[in-house]
């Protein structure tokens, strides 16, 4: 026979399993919802991307200028996107990184791209006429800066180099995040 109590603490005991499980699929929900928001402030921090590795440097001929394109992560938030940039590098006779010089192929004046002229020993803005010697001084044209240098690194002879952008049309080397 079924009384009062049975049928209360039934009641009691189906009201407290139904809670249980409705927190229990609160909390599955919640769980991924919460990693999704707060994921981003866990992520890697620093300021700005780390060292790209450029290639070994075997295949940097010594005592030549060779363009070399580097490809940089950026993450924002959730979203990570690849960007190419292309960088001016020189390897002399020896290891190391002794020797070693990186520029940005990137004009100080307005951000054209800067080429090498082997055969008149400098480099060359097209777009406004810029000239840079072979260790990156301006010598002519409205470059207000040299061209801007890279710190790089050399790992198992390896070249690996941090690519950064700099402040275009001013005379101070001013790096910027983008």
């Amino acid at each position: 026979m079924v009384t009062a109590d049975t049928n209360k603490s039934r009641r009691s005991f189906l009201s407290f399993l139904t809670s249980a499980l409705m927190a229990l699929l609160g909390l599955l929900i919640a769980i991924p919802a919460v990693r999704y928001i707060f994921g981003p402030l866990r992520a890697k921090s620093g300021a700005g991307p780390g060292f790209v590795d450029v290639g070994p440097l075997a295949d940097i001929p010594a005592g030549e200028w060779r363009l070399v394109s580097v490809e940089v992560v950026h993450e924002d938030g959730w979203r990570k996107t690849r960007v190419r940039h292309a960088i001016w590098v020189r390897r002399e006779d020896g290891e190391g990184s002794q020797g070693i010089t990186v520029f940005s192929s990137i004009c100080p004046h307005l951000g054209c791209p800067i080429n090498w002229h082997p055969d008149q020993s400098r480099f060359f803005c097209p777009c406004h006429g810029g000239i840079f010697d072979p260790t990156g001084n301006q010598t002519g044209g409205p470059p207000p800066r040299p061209m801007d240098s890279l710190e790089f690194e050399v790992r198992a002879g390896r070249l690996w180099v941090r690519w950064q952008d700099f402040k275009i049309g001013v005379a101070e080397r001013v790096p910027v995040n983008v």
